[in-house]
């Protein structure tokens, strides 16, 4: 034992442990050895209860991860750094199952984000979209958006990154369809769909700008208003296709025709216009219509048809014929009435004095439609005798337009209007019917008029209904074909021959007598004149003139009625007036004939007089 203050020994002390001593020392430890177990696995059940309480919220929570991103309508799937696919919600899964006719490796190459996006993501820490496009087998491919976000642990370190795609399949293909709208729309609004040549509102901003710069360059623009003579009756005789295909073989010639800076437009209907830029002269703007009008003139050929198409061109001039684009499309649309007017297929220079004649034309056209609506129109009737025997052979029936009630007036003076502005067939239609009338309305007076003779204009005949009108009139008047005679131009058929002569055998067919009228006037080859089943010539009056003197027109009479006795043709004088005319159409073997000698034109109750 040791001196607690110095150290030093100062005793000893000697212990003496016996048996039971070192029993309760075992039983003393056997008891701290099971507390201390009792504690550990105390311990160990908490830490385990604690460590599956901690898993059982990270399942429940990796489930209500799962649950919320399967409620994303959008493919999600979810990155590691290393491209890992961490996890992905239902929506994704669909989607790679579908996997578009593709092997599944191939199709999640489409899938899986490149290294390069992963990267870029990361780096920029900023989210990244694109179109992605996933192909099908047998469709479309697949139009995705893509957007791919960083994915941040909360200590601003991204550990990954989510991908998202948006199917745009369909919004992208109503987008494509939409710009293409806007681009046929664009088109429509700027062209014209059969030609592909500027439309009127093209061409107007155009001219527009021409002028402004004409005017501040003080240079000098001429404008070409053209339109196509008798583009109708190629409409009415072989339909609106061929019309069609002639407006793109036009449209084609006059680009041909002019300068690459030209600029040729189609503003409607067979209407087109043409504008020269700086020119120096009037000459050259008549220099490019001639040039038109002979390159347009060149035969085409239509369905089988032969057609040589022709226009009407007038010419203004900036500024002497107007200093706006309006004043300017004013005074070459005059300009072309006038050509028209004198003769087709030629051009004319705008001049002030056209504008009232234009005024006076379009006043005419107004009284002539309400003239058609209003049934102002009547008939005359001019007998056509037998030379020898004097006997009424036929009646000539003829239109007249009672205008304001005041003046009766010849169809010379309208009909070629009235043609321009689609009114002919409609007329032509009032007078087959009252003649259809008038012929049983004498026959129930117990008379026995002989043939009516009707003239029927180009247009009318060409019409693709003339024939069914003609049918449709005959069976309401309850007349007969044999009770008439058609009369045409022969101008008509020279350019329609093949048309004409198809039409006029099926109106034939119906009993009624085709006539040719002024005959002789026109240049027509008699092979042409041979293609047509005519029964009539009608010599024209001209040829009657001096008749006792002029040797050219005495061969000319012998010879018309020598080519119809071969022909077995009748032939028909008309316009005899005096004794001398009459006794040399009888000594030239002629049997018939019509003029102021045996009745000028008469209204009906008079006629009926002739038929007793």
């Amino acid at each position: 034992m040791l001196n607690e203050q110095t150290g030093d020994a100062v005793g000893s002390a000697r212990i003496h442990l016996n048996r039971n001593f070192l029993t309760v020392l075992k039983n003393d430890f056997r008891e701290i050895l099971w507390w201390s177990g009792a504690i550990v696995t105390l311990i160990v059940l908490f830490a385990w209860l604690l460590i599956e309480n901690f898993l059982r919220k990270l399942r429940t929570n990796e489930s209500n991860l799962q649950s919320i991103i399967d409620g994303v309508a959008d493919p999600l799937y979810v990155y590691s750094t290393d491209r890992s696919l961490v996890l992905q919600n239902q929506a994704a899964h669909k989607l790679t199952l579908s996997n578009h006719g593709m092997e599944e490796q191939a199709f999640e190459k489409y899938i899986n984000p490149s290294a390069r996006l992963v990267r870029d993501v990361i780096r920029t820490n900023r989210p990244v979209k694109s179109i992605h496009n996933i192909p099908q087998k047998s469709d479309k491919p697949l139009r995705m958006e893509l957007q791919a976000s960083p994915l941040s642990d909360g200590n601003d370190r991204n550990t990954g990154i989510v991908v998202t795609y948006r199917d745009l399949t369909e919004h992208l293909e109503l987008l494509d369809e939409l710009r293409s709208n806007k681009q046929q729309l664009q088109q429509l609004a700027e062209k014209d769909t059969l030609t592909q040549l500027p439309n009127r509102f093209m061409f107007n901003r155009l001219l527009d700008q021409a002028v402004s710069r004409a005017a501040r360059n003080h240079s000098m623009l001429a404008l070409l208003f053209l339109d196509l003579d008798r583009f109708k009756e190629v409409n009415d005789s072989l339909g609106h296709d061929a019309g069609d295909t002639l407006l793109e073989v036009v449209a084609r010639r006059l680009l041909k025709a002019v300068r690459k800076g030209d600029v040729v437009s189609r503003i409607s209907g067979d209407e087109f216009v043409i504008l020269l830029a700086d020119i120096r002269r009037p000459d050259d703007a008549t220099f490019v219509a001639e040039h038109i009008i002979e390159s347009v003139h060149q035969m085409v050929i239509i369905q089988g048809k032969r057609l040589h198409p022709s226009v009407s061109i007038g010419i203004s001039l900036f500024p002497n014929d107007g200093k706006t684009s309006k004043l300017l499309l004013q005074s070459a649309d005059t300009a072309m009435y006038r050509a028209k007017r004198q003769t087709h297929n030629s051009y004319q220079l705008y001049d002030p004095s056209m504008t009232l004649l234009i005024q006076e034309r379009m006043n005419t056209i107004a009284a002539l439609q309400s003239a058609v609506n209003d049934d102002d129109f009547l008939l005359l009737y001019q007998p056509q005798y037998e030379l020898h025997s004097r006997k009424l052979i036929g009646v000539e029936a003829l239109l007249r337009w009672n205008k304001e009630g005041r003046e009766l007036v010849s169809p010379i003076h309208f009909l070629e209007l009235a043609d321009d502005v689609g009114l002919a067939f409609p007329i032509g239609q009032w007078v087959l019917h009252n003649v259809c009338s008038q012929i049983q309305s004498w026959r129930s007076m117990g008379l026995t008029p002989p043939p009516m003779a009707v003239n029927i204009s180009a247009s009318e005949l060409l019409h693709k209904d003339f024939v069914d009108s003609i049918q449709h009139i005959l069976k309401e008047t309850n007349c007969q074909g044999e009770w008439l005679t058609i009369e045409i131009t022969e101008s008509l058929y020279t350019d329609q021959i093949e048309s004409a002569a198809e039409i006029l055998q099926q109106i034939k067919e119906l009993g009624i007598a085709i006539a040719i009228d002024d005959f002789g006037i026109e240049h027509s080859s008699l092979a042409r004149l041979k293609q047509l089943p005519i029964d009539r010539l009608k010599l024209d009056r001209i040829f009657l003139q001096n008749i006792t003197t002029d040797e050219a027109n005495q061969a000319i009479i012998q010879t018309v009625q020598d080519l119809g006795h071969r022909l077995g043709i009748e032939v028909i004088a008309e316009g005899v007036e005096t004794a001398e005319q009459e006794t040399y159409l009888i000594l030239s073997d002629y049997r018939m004939a019509q003029g102021y000698r045996y009745g000028r034109p008469m209204t009906a109750d008079k006629c009926a007089k002739r038929l007793h």
